[in-house]
């Protein structure tokens, strides 16, 4: 498992991911889910104000680091439980900011995210990036918080 510590994974963000990557996910994603759906997105971002892109990148960096520490934690942990809340936190603040109207995610939804992360590809990559297994660990964490937590 990567260790954040190393020089290589400190400071983790989405500049870090070659534009080439980018335009790889961006296709990947047309080729799932439509052009239609992949412009509703892109013009839901172009929408947004400099500060509230900001403000999602900053919290998408900072959430970053803190899923990279969960590696090597048991899923039940408190530690990774609170990771876990935060990314569900930050989830529904996303989708609210995008869609400008109030988003919850429910137990079914934040399972369906949970199972992305290990079933669609570009999903898999994002976590992996951060740390290798990260995909299927936190992913199993999501579930167990759910269960816990959403039902």
């Amino acid at each position: 498992m990567n260790d954040i510590n190393k020089p290589d994974n400190q400071e983790l963000s989405a500049t870090d991911t070659p534009s080439a990557e980018l335009e790889r996910w961006e296709k990947i994603a047309r080729e799932r889910d439509g052009d239609e759906k992949v412009d509703e997105r892109l013009e839901q971002l172009a929408q947004l104000s400099m500060e509230d892109t900001l403000e999602l990148k900053e919290k998408a960096d900072a959430l970053n680091v803190q899923i990279a520490t969960t590696s090597g934690l048991a899923i039940e942990s408190e530690a990774v439980q609170s990771v876990v809340k935060q990314y569900l936190d930050y989830t529904e603040f996303a989708l609210s900011t995008l869609q400008n109207k109030p988003v919850t995610v429910d137990f079914d939804k934040f399972i369906d995210f949970a199972h992305g992360i290990v079933e669609n590809e570009d999903k898999k990559a994002a976590f992996e990036h951060l740390g290798n297994g990260l995909a299927k660990h936190f992913s199993a964490a999501m579930v167990y918080f759910a269960g816990q937590n959403l039902k």
